[in-house]
């Protein structure tokens, strides 16, 4: 899944896997964000969208898929992850994890989890966090646009919105500005240029990201409203 809310489809998923496949090249999920799958018209998905439903064969094809519980299950602060591929591959990040962890996991957390993922538990859990964030979803682009922040589309996964805000008056119509005016009012936005990757600086001039942010609606949802009306009194007041 993506950062910003646009998800990869299922046909994506398949290609990706395919191509992998095909060409003997390793491909690495981060899939902690695969439950938080939203429709077009803001309704809860039909989650989880993952790789490994396109897997032939677990031990052939270089596919490695990483999850754990602090966030599509919303367990913040449980040190427990996994990840699924080939044998000889996971044996070596069992080796790697040996030598370089240093936060691993309490072992009444890992007790824990045995329960916490039980099928019948975990479907009851992420569907009614897909609608608990489904709704927030909707409040969050609709609260925005009558802002005047536009999204760059309206999300489909994950819990951020990616917006500009270039059609604001200044100084807040530029990502900046807007994120240091925010902070004042106790709201914490994350600039564009953040998130611009450029290696090795090769593309010159200013980030073209200059007036985008990444609004989360993850908090509870009276902390997402109160952090949209101090954002509207703002831009109001401006």
């Amino acid at each position: 899944m993506q950062s910003h809310g646009s998800g990869c489809e299922r046909g994506e998923l398949d290609d990706y896997v395919r191509i992998s496949r095909d060409h003997g090249c390793s491909l690495i999920l981060d899939e902690f964000y695969s439950h938080f799958i939203y429709t077009d018209e803001g309704q809860p998905g039909d989650g989880p969208v993952s790789a490994a439903a396109h897997v032939d064969d677990v031990n052939r094809d270089p596919v490695v898929v990483i999850d754990g519980m602090t966030k599509s299950f919303r367990y913040p602060g449980w040190r427990v992850g996994w990840a699924v591929g080939p044998a000889d591959m996971i044996e070596i990040l069992n080796r790697v994890g040996s030598s370089v962890d240093g936060g691993p996991c309490q072992p009444m957390q890992q007790r824990a989890v045995i329960k916490v993922l039980e099928p019948a538990r975990a479907d009851q859990e992420t569907t009614a966090l897909r609608a608990a964030f489904a709704r927030k979803r909707n409040l969050t682009v609709e609260r925005l646009a009558d802002m005047g922040i536009k999204c760059a589309q309206a999300p489909q996964s994950t819990f951020y919105a990616w917006a500009t805000v270039e059609d604001l008056p200044p100084p807040l119509n530029e990502a900046d500005g807007f994120f240091r005016a925010a902070l004042q009012h106790k709201v914490m936005t994350v600039p564009g240029q953040f998130f611009d990757v450029n290696p090795g600086n090769v593309r010159t001039g200013p980030s073209p990201y200059g007036s985008w942010l990444r609004f989360s609606f993850g908090p509870p949802e009276d902390n997402v409203r109160m952090g949209l009306d101090r954002l509207a009194k703002m831009i109001a007041d401006a």
